[in-house]
């Protein structure tokens, strides 16, 4: 019941919708059991000597005065509106039957309606605390995670959860609610029948348990294999170029038919273990009922129990099996689903490493931002940044040089927040940048990289990136000025054409030029050009220059590049390796101490 109940908690602010299917459930169960309680008169009726309905008496054996004082009530009653006629009876009693059975359905209809809203709403809230969690979460994780299997948390773990959920409603009040004034009225009518069936319980309660914990172990396995499998199909879709360009589909069939073997076999034993619930519940209840269907007859024999009290006591007693194994399939389902509930609790309960300040002060970028003694590692304890001190002055370009694997990207990455330095700081005139709310400081930075990162969305919607208000004016002056703006013109639909998965419509060229209108319609004041024009051919190099050049104009720009000719020009050069500072200046200056940036530039045969 422990995996019910934490189920519960994603639709405690649904109390009203909750209430509302507790009560038509409730309606439904009353309607149920009076439909069948509707089976004495009428076999009284039928199996009377006497047809005439005025001489109907219960002379019930076996049962409780009063019940039976309030059954032959009822029979007075009923023999009065009947007056004496059998099939004038018989047509009441068939209309009554009718009736209770249409307001039973109306009830149990009304209270699903309510469980779908429950369900949805709810499923719907947990979508949401992911995807908004899946935002806040660092860069890190995201390195560390496959995206296959976020998404699988995202589609197959909820999935499970969802129907968990509505089961796990059920299993809370609906079937014990059932089951509890089903066994009040087998009480009431046969109390020492009632006693045997409850010897059969506790065999019941120890069989689920065996089965559900087994369930468990195999679902949670289930879920990350799915994972894995979901993380290889992605990748083969991202890499397809690749893929077939080394001729490796037979290596990556081969791979993905082995990960999809293990799931495959692990989900029959998941299946067989969630199917095996039915038969047991079924078989359990139906051996309950030859052993009652034997003593209960044996009753009547004996003249202990009337016969239409013992024929409807087994009709009760047979709507009380599908409760009982809708109960025993509930936890089987909680069960199975808490695996998937475990995962997205890993992901909803993940640290957020860049917290925001408790006191956010306004950020202002008038002068400097300054590396004061930072250094900076992952959690895998490697050191990536040791000992940086740098000054960015207002307006200038600095060019980040070096190595592969220098660090260059890292500190960017740190400037923008993406991390948190591990020791020391980073400070814009003087204070330090976890002081700002991270929406502020990242509205003071505009970011171009090597890979262009766009959306399947249209042109005009890549490039207002977080500016829902902008005009549309405003985003063809930034075009024109990424001189990207003849391009858009000559597509289809102009600025309202959709450029496909990752902008996959578009070539390299005109990719990135969206890119540099998106980051001038931001106006930033500190701009980050990663290896902007690294991927491109010449010409596209040369009109992609030209719009950056025109981006840096009055900004302070960090440009991360290894072609050194893009930064020869630069206010100050930072020359770094090996996670170090090692030279700094212009490159007049760099050149005449001859250390690693003269090499670099012999290298590319620029000196």
């Amino acid at each position: 019941m422990k995996a019910v109940f934490k189920f519960l908690k994603y639709a405690s602010d649904y109390k009203g919708l909750i209430f509302g299917n507790f009560l038509f459930n409730l309606f439904y169960i009353v309607f149920q059991l009076a439909s069948l309680l509707m089976i004495m008169p009428v076999l009284r009726f039928l199996f009377s000597k006497d047809q005439d309905t005025t001489k109907l008496k219960s002379g019930a054996h076996g049962v409780g005065e009063w019940f039976s004082a309030v059954y032959d009530s009822f029979l007075n009653w009923f023999a009065n509106i009947a007056l004496g006629q059998p099939y004038k009876a018989l047509a009441y009693l068939s209309i009554g039957l009718v009736v209770i059975t249409v307001l039973k359905n109306i009830s149990r209809f009304t209270a699903m309606n309510f469980m779908v809203l429950i369900r949805n709403r709810s499923v719907r809230k947990m979508r949401l605390d992911i995807y908004e969690k899946c935002l806040k979460l660092p860069i890190a994780f995201f390195n560390n995670e496959r995206k296959g299997d976020l998404i699988s948390r995202m589609s197959n773990d909820i999935k499970e959860i969802e129907f968990a959920l509505m089961v796990s409603l059920e299993a809370l009040y609906f079937q014990p609610l059932n089951i509890i004034i089903f066994m009040v009225a087998l009480v009431v009518l046969s109390l020492k029948l009632t006693l045997y069936i409850l010897l059969f319980l506790p065999i019941t309660a120890l069989i689920i348990g065996l089965i559900g914990r087994s369930l468990r172990r195999k679902s949670s396995k289930n879920q990350q294999l799915l994972g894995k499998v979901m993380s290889s199909f992605e990748e083969t879709l991202g890499g397809i170029r690749i893929i077939k360009s080394f001729n490796a589909s037979k290596f990556f069939f081969n791979r993905y038919s082995q990960q999809d073997l293990e799931y495959t076999k692990n989900n029959i034993s998941v299946q067989r273990r969630y199917d095996l619930s039915s038969p047991i519940s079924e078989t359990i209840g139906i051996s309950v009922s030859a052993v009652l269907l034997w003593l209960g007859g044996s009753m009547v024999f004996r003249n202990e129990l009337d016969p239409e009290f013992f024929l409807t006591y087994f009709a009760i007693f047979s709507q009380l099996i599908p409760p009982f194994k809708a109960f025993s399939n509930a936890l089987y389902a909680a069960q199975k689903g808490m695996a998937s509930l475990e995962r997205i609790q890993e992901l909803v309960t993940a640290p957020v490493m860049v917290e925001e300040p408790s006191n956010p002060v306004e950020v202002k970028f008038k002068e400097t931002i300054s590396f004061n003694n930072v250094h900076f590692q992952y959690s895998s304890g490697i050191p990536v940044l040791n000992d940086i001190k740098i000054d960015i002055k207002k307006g200038e370009i600095v060019a980040l040089v070096g190595p592969s694997g220098a660090g260059k990207t890292t500190i960017t990455d740190l400037l923008a927040r993406f991390y948190d330095v591990s020791a020391g700081s980073i400070t814009i005139d003087g204070t330090d940048i976890r002081n700002f709310k991270q929406e502020d400081l990242r509205s003071l930075i505009g970011v171009v990289s090597q890979e262009s990162i766009l959306f399947n969305d249209s042109v005009r919607n890549n490039v207002a990136l977080g500016l829902p208000d902008v005009s549309l004016d405003d985003i063809i002056s930034a075009c024109k000025a990424a001189h990207a703006h003849e391009f858009i013109l000559s597509m289809k639909n102009g600025y309202d054409t959709e450029i496909g998965e990752r902008g996959g419509k578009l070539s390299g060229g005109q990719k990135q030029r969206l890119s540099i209108a998106r980051a001038l319609l931001k106006n930033p004041e500190i701009l980050i050009l990663d290896e902007a024009t690294s991927a491109l051919d010449s010409q596209s190099e040369k009109a992609v220059q030209e719009a950056l050049e025109t981006l840096m104009t009055n900004r302070t720009s960090l440009v991360i590049a290894h072609r050194l000719s893009t930064v020869m020009h630069a206010d100050k050069i930072i020359v770094m390796d090996k996670g170090k500072v090692v030279e700094l200046g212009n490159h007049k200056e760099l050149i005449a101490q001859k250390g690693l940036y003269y090499n670099l530039i012999q290298l590319q045969e620029l000196g």
